[in-house]
């Protein structure tokens, strides 16, 4: 810029800062511009577009002028844009000094850089060409070292593959203990190339050559039996060992064979170099056994590096079998081992057969999963090497259908002993169940198995010295193999141990063991038909198996054994004299002395019920079941009853089951206060009052002597039970039935979400046959007593004589004496069967039922003496003892009955003074007659006009007396409103 300026000092700043281009040019040569717009270089905004343009401009204005005023214009415009220029670069400089001298001293370096880069580039340029010239002069010499240095390398590769192949043996042996299997392979195939090609001419290495070959040989063996150990064992350690782990593992990231999509080969021939995929696969600074699957795809490709694929394919399908069996042995070992202490004696547990084989089952389930879980892992890693075409299958690849039907097939032998399956079939097919209604006469008539008596053992050994030591040392043996088994040890065989294993059980086989088992069984049906996926409709053979056998055998089988607890409790001479153990009727939670049989209905019901929870996919076939069981034990509980009311066919039923039958006395019977009591059919709230009692106790005694009366007759003892214990048993099968009904109603309710509409309505309507047969046997109950109590008192009037005129005995009359006893009787079979308030339905109100048969029975005495008034009240007295005995109570009416028989010590004209002074007691045909009892008592008092009279005005007393009474309990109660 300075050299454009025309002076030195023409507008120029003398503060010696270095100065830059800007646009100060521009603006001041603006003016310049404007005054000449043909100007060359300058736009119209009066910016540089071309310097040198401008100054070819400016040269071509002062040559064409032609004096020297133009140049001095010119001169003088320029250095006045210069002079501006100037001063706007000074301002520019001065406003921005840091950023310029930083850009400057940068450029500065930069300037040195490049300074020296051209001066090395010279002198490499001068090296190079010296370099040609002298290479140009030596070029035969040097092609003569070049070949000496390549052999001389390969001599030096040569001496390195020869140290390598005489350490590789030792080093394939520290791999295959390391279990780092594909550099084994590896290093094995990379010797024996090495060997059989640059090697193949040195004898020397003839033994080594042997060596390895014989290991490669026998490689595949032993990768086949680690996959094989990896597959049915280590994999289930290894997952126990990361569930027992308390610090989670991170996740190793699995690689995948088929993730190596080229076809690899081994091109380094040099030993010890391995590939991308060992270096992937194997991590020399890791165990191994950290990861199974992992092994398993190490494993795949090692027997692939050596083309043993199918060698290990067609070993691992064949010994499948014998693999899944030596898990289902090493696993019942196991879980039986659990209940042996370290001594060989057996701990004490509560668990019971079914138990341990569900735990045997759960093992055998986590097992099998782990098993196909291995599989899938290794058939993917085959399908792998196929898909990149670095394997060519020569046979057929065994797919997972293979695997699970194996499993299956296993699970089947092993279900089919522990459940007895074959012997439950046999036992199945010769008897019928309860859906086949056998009938009750068949029992009788087909004759029992008769059974070989067993011979006693007189000696056992099982705990002997010397059979304690001898399974002590089988199950340190059965561990040692196992053991042996997960680390891939040698194990001790010996056919003692074989067999010890092969026979060893958890439990007895029983066909009801199926229950424990359904629902994890189910499960993993489920989840087997899930993974080979199965459509709907279609189903693995274990699932066919499992079916077949509930169907046929079980369902049979629980059918028979029901059916023989129920004949054997029920089918005998007299049910209802069989009572069930206390110990059973407390298991049961209930206090009430029940029948033998109905505790076994009971138990085989529930046992149903737990049928259907466990089976639930079977419940239909075990509510099926109880409902035909319900509705037989009704049948021959109607049975039962019938054969005591009614024994015989050809005879009528007893007269107290007759009258149940009858709805006038049922109905009446359950209209009673008393009845309503015992039912529970009165409210909570309801406080019981002993004047309902008492009215409801003379409404029954008014009924029974008017339907005596009416039916006109005879009450023979033919018509009542002569024997208690039937009463008894009735008594108990009333308990039994009504218990039953409850216990159904609760059935059904635990069953109403799986039971159908018809199941639900036929247990129901059973229950309630239950409840009335119950009611119908405490009826019968209620009237039978009653009815002995008038068949007796009715006999003492018929047989008994009152017209004493002489010394009598004291004891009161026989008939009395033998109703006592048989109150006594029922007092002694009913109050430990019967509860309290039933016990007292059936007592309480025989008082007002004697005392009203003896007041009736009056009229049919013919005479009575004071001797025969007195017998008569020591009857009422032993009856009033004996009663107060039972109910605990004063039974006021027999004190009204001794006192109605007292009036006949008064004189026939006293009666009417003493019904004034003493008021009415009794009704207006008891003091009648009472009255006429009197007069045939004694003969001379009066005319039959004057008897007549006697009663007339005895009426008319009792009739006022009554009305006077009646009157004045309304005034009282006039009074109590009031109030």
């Amino acid at each position: 810029m300075s050299s454009l300026k025309p002076s030195a000092g023409s507008g120029s700043s003398s503060s010696g800062k270095p100065r830059t281009p800007s646009r100060g040019w521009t603006s001041s040569t603006s003016s310049y511009s404007s005054s000449s717009p043909a100007t060359a270089g300058v736009g119209r905004a009066g910016f540089i577009r071309d310097p040198s343009g401008l100054l070819m401009s400016i040269i071509r204005t002062l040559s064409a002028s032609d004096g020297d005023h133009q140049r001095d214009v010119e001169r003088e415009r320029l250095e006045e844009a210069f002079a501006e220029t100037d001063e706007k670069l000074d301002n520019l400089i001065s406003e921005n000094y840091e950023e310029v001298a930083m850009t400057i001293k940068r450029f500065s370096r930069i300037a040195e850089q490049i300074a020296t880069s051209r001066t090395r580039v010279k002198k490499v340029r001068e090296n190079l060409q010296q370099c040609k010239s002298l290479l140009y002069c030596r070029q035969d010499e040097l092609r003569k070292l070049w070949v000496e240095g390549v052999e001389y390398k390969k001599v030096l590769f040569l001496l390195d593959q020869i140290e390598k192949v005489k350490v590789a043996p030792h080093q394939i042996d520290c791999y295959l203990k390391d279990k780092h299997y594909l550099h084994a392979t590896v290093l094995i195939n990379q010797a024996l190339s090495a060997l059989q090609n640059q090697l193949i001419s040195v004898e020397a290495f003839n033994d080594i050559r042997n060596e390895v070959m014989s290991k490669k040989l026998r490689l595949h063996e032993t990768f086949i039996n680690e996959l094989h150990q990896l597959i049915y064992f280590k994999s289930f350690a290894a997952s126990k060992r990361a569930a027992a782990s308390k610090s989670p593992v991170a996740a190793t990231k699995l690689v995948d064979l088929a993730s190596f999509t080229s076809l690899l080969e081994e091109n380094s021939e040099e030993i010890g170099v391995f590939d991308q995929v060992v270096k992937a696969l194997e991590d020399n600074s890791k165990p191994a056994d950290d990861d199974p699957k992992q092994l398993m795809t190490v494993l795949v490709e090692s027997l692939n590096r050596i083309g043993r694929v199918g060698d290990m394919l067609e070993h691992t399908k064949a010994r499948m079998d014998r693999h899944i069996s030596m898990i289902v042995s090493h696993s019942t070992v196991e879980v039986t081992d659990q209940y042996f202490n370290t001594d060989g004696t057996a701990k004490t547990d509560d668990t019971d057969g079914s138990q341990r084989l569900l735990q045997l089952l759960n093992t055998l389930f986590s097992k099998f999963k782990l098993v196909a879980e291995a599989h899938a892992h290794v058939l993917a890693q085959v399908n792998g090497l196929v898909t990149t075409g670095r394997l060519q299958p020569s046979g057929t690849i065994y797919e997972m259908e293979t695997v699970w039907a194996k499993i299956q097939t296993v699970l089947q032998v092993l279900l089919n002993e522990y459940l007895d399956a074959d012997n439950v079939q046999v036992a199945s097919q010769q008897q019928v169940g309860f859906s086949e209604h056998a009938s009750l006469s068949s029992h009788f008539t087909r004759k029992r198995a008769q059974h070989r008596p067993q011979a006693a053992k007189l000696f056992r050994f099982d705990r002997s010295s010397h059979a304690i030591s001898m399974n002590n040392y089988l199950r340190e043996q059965r561990a040692q193999l196992r053991h042996s088994a997960l680390t891939g040890g040698e194990a001790p065989t010996s056919p003692m141990l074989e067999h010890a294993m092969s026979t060893q059980k958890v439990c007895q086989p029983n066909a009801r063991n199926i229950t424990a088992i359904f629902a994890p069984l189910k499960l993993f049906i489920a989840d087997i038909e899930q993974v080979l996926g199965y459509k709907q409709g279609r189903r693995c053979s274990l699932h066919e198996f499992i079916t077949d056998y509930i169907q046929d055998n079980f369902i049979r089988h629980i059918q028979y054994v029901l059916k023989k607890e129920f004949d054997n409790a029920m089918k005998v001479t007299d049910p209802l004299k069989i009572i069930a153990d206390p110990s059973v009727c407390k298991h049961l939670g209930t206090s009430k002395t029940l029948l033998h049989g109905v505790t076994v209905a009971d138990q085989c019901l529930w046992y149903l019920y737990d049928l259907t929870c466990s089976l639930d996919s079977y419940h239909d076939h075990f509510l099926t079941m109880a409902c035909s069981l319900t509705q037989e034990y009704k049948e021959i509980s109607v049975q039962s009853f019938r054969g005591i009311v009614q024994p015989d066919p050809e005879h009528s039923r007893l007269m107290s089951a007759d009258w149940i039958m009858q709805s006038e006395v049922n109905e009446q019977l359950r209209k009673l206060e008393s009845w309503r009591v015992v039912n529970g059919l009165l409210p909570s709230s309801t406080k019981l009052d002993e004047k309902p009692l008492e009215n409801s106790y003379n409404n029954e005694a008014k009924f029974f002597i008017h339907k005596i009366e009416e039916s006109s007759l005879e009450i023979g003892r033919h018509l009542l039970l002569d024997d208690i214990g039937d009463l008894r048993a009735i008594a108990c099968l009333h308990e039994s039935v009504e218990w039953m009904s409850v216990r159904l109603n609760e059935f059904i309710k635990k069953i109403r979400h799986q039971a159908c509409a018809d199941t639900t309505a036929l247990l129901t309507r059973l229950a309630d046959d239950y409840q009335r047969l119950s009611e119908e046997c405490l009826m019968t109950m209620h009237v039978e007593v009653r009815l002995n109590c008038c068949q007796r008192i009715k006999a003492m009037f018929r047989e008994s004589n009152f017209d004493i005129r002489g010394a009598d005995s004291l004891e009161p009359d026989l008939p009395i004496r033998a109703l006592t006893a048989d109150l006594k009787k029922v007092q002694e079979h009913l109050s430990d069967v019967l509860e309290s308030s039933k016990f007292k339905y059936i007592t309480e109100g025989v008082g007002h039922l004697v005392a009203a048969l003896l007041i009736d029975g009056a009229r049919h005495v013919m005479r009575m003496s004071v001797s025969g008034i007195k017998k008569m009240c020591r009857n009422v007295f032993s009856l009033q003892q004996c009663l107060t005995n039972i109910t605990l109570s004063r039974e006021a009416p027999l004190d009204m009955t001794r006192q109605y028989y007292e009036l006949m010590y008064l004189a026939p004209d006293d009666i009417q003074p003493h019904v004034v002074e003493h008021g009415v007691k009794f009704n207006e045909t008891d003091y009648v007659e009472a009255l006429r009892l009197i007069h045939r008592s004694k003969p001379g008092a009066g005319h039959p006009n004057a008897q007549s009279a006697r009663v007339q005005r005895l009426r008319s007393i009792v009739s006022e007396q009554l009305e006077k009474k009646v009157r004045q309990e309304e005034l009282c109660s006039l009074d109590d409103v009031e109030v």
